[in-house]
């Protein structure tokens, strides 16, 4: 299947890049290392009975290896060295000694384990740099195993890069050389060399845009805004590698307010950036990534940065209450009393919003209740005046009383006598 596996990923490099050339075989991108044809190969972990000719009867077998063996060899009664478990240690020349003298020797190799289910990644930290490709086995190699990355560039010769161990990550790290004009598609492969096997661990292609991989900033600092209680200020430092003006960067922040599982983000240019919503008198977590100006593919996020926001001291002051319930600011509160008052404060904020809701609904019932009096007395008023003024103007129109008879008869007219000479 590895074989299989190989001669298809040579093909399929030939056939994308328009050419395929028969020098890219396995044995050219990944050779087999030499083994004598008299050595004994066994699997890593199993039994294997050593014995050669001439060796019989009282023998004893030492050991020539180049690793430090602790496995003890003890005289042999039929010329038979039965080992168990072969490990890597064990490998190396083994010699019967009969009579003092040495009669035969036997080369002992074990075959690696087979890497299964393992990646290659590789990222370029900036677009001037080499490129950096890490592979991390899933079991336990030899301790004489090297690894070499394979740069693949059809029709041109493929080159090699020896890559170099850490056995306290156990990762192989490999350093590739790249073009800064180069934006081809990227072919790698892994090729891990042992003393009795060479395979293909491990294989990647992409597009170089796709292995540009920004560390995280450095040095990032929060910091409060003097008279401004929802603010905080951000700063930070352009992340390793990495150099400008050439080559610019856009930034996204990250926050939220600390054991809350709501989270807020904003970009930037700069190396800075002022929240405006953050929570009064909460402590707040802020992570920082970054980008090239003209990629999408965002670095790892920076380490978790805290801050609070500025707030008065007059502000922060408690009034305890009337039954002296302490607060849980004070360190000499029992735990109890401090959780009481916690859940009592946490059911309080949850019952605002509804009760201040409430309120307005009864305020505005209040109003169109008194608005509905207010009309009802105008139009009372109204019909009361209205009233007024029609008896007034009937009053007006009523003709007077009629002269009867009997006030004309009792009305007596004196007539003056006439003085002489009239």
């Amino acid at each position: 299947m590895a074989g299989t596996s190989w001669r298809c990923t040579v093909l399929i490099i030939g056939l994308c890049c328009g050419r395929l050339t028969t020098s890219y075989t396995q044995d050219t991108l990944c050779p087999k290392p030499a083994i004598s044809e008299d050595a004994i190969l066994v699997t890593f972990l199993s039994d294997v009975n050593l014995t050669c000719a001439g060796c019989d009867g009282q023998v004893f077998w030492s050991h020539g290896s180049p690793y430090k063996s602790q496995r003890p060899l003890e005289k042999a009664e039929s010329g038979h060295l039965v080992l168990r478990a072969v490990a890597y240690d064990d490998e190396g020349n083994y010699t019967c000694y009969k009579d003092g003298a040495p009669v035969c020797t036997v080369e002992l190799l074990v075959r690696d384990q087979p890497q299964e289910g393992t990646s290659l990644s590789c990222y370029n930290p900036h677009p001037t740099h080499n490129i950096t490709c890490e592979w991390s086995p899933t079991e336990l190699l030899h301790p004489f195993s090297t690894a070499t990355l394979v740069k693949v560039r059809v029709p041109e010769e493929p080159l090699f890069f020896p890559c170099t161990y850490d056995g306290g990550r156990r990762i192989f790290t490999c350093s590739s050389l790249h073009n800064e004009a180069d934006y081809s598609k990227q072919v790698f492969l892994l090729c891990v060399r042992s003393r009795t096997d060479s395979v293909r661990a491990a294989s990647l292609e992409a597009n170089w845009r796709d292995l540009l991989h920004i560390g995280p900033p450095l040095n990032v600092q929060v910091t409060k805004v003097e008279k401004h209680p929802r603010r905080l200020e951000v700063r930070w430092s352009l992340p390793e590698f990495w150099e400008e003006p050439y080559y610019r960067l856009k930034y996204q922040v990250l926050y939220q307010v600390e054991n809350s599982l709501h989270q807020s983000n904003g970009t930037t240019d700069d190396t800075s950036f002022i929240i405006h919503d953050a929570v009064m008198r909460r402590q707040h977590l802020i992570r920082v990534r970054a980008t090239e100006e003209y990629q999408e593919n965002w670095g790892s996020w920076s380490k978790d940065a805290k801050g609070v926001p500025w707030s008065d001291g007059a502000t922060m002051t408690q009034v305890p209450n009337e039954d002296h319930t302490p607060t849980p600011q004070q360190p000499e509160d029992p735990e109890n009393e401090v959780g009481v008052l916690t859940v009592s404060r946490g059911v309080f904020r949850s019952w605002i919003a509804p009760g201040v809701s409430l309120a307005l609904v009864i305020l505005f019932l209040l109003g169109l209740w008194i608005r509905y009096q207010e009309v009802r007395m105008v139009k009372l008023h109204c019909g009361f005046l209205r009233s007024l003024v029609q008896s007034s103007s009937i009053e007006d129109r009523a003709p007077p009383p009629p002269v009867t008879e009997s006030l004309l008869s009792s009305v007596v007219v004196t007539v003056p006598p006439l003085l002489e000479g009239d």
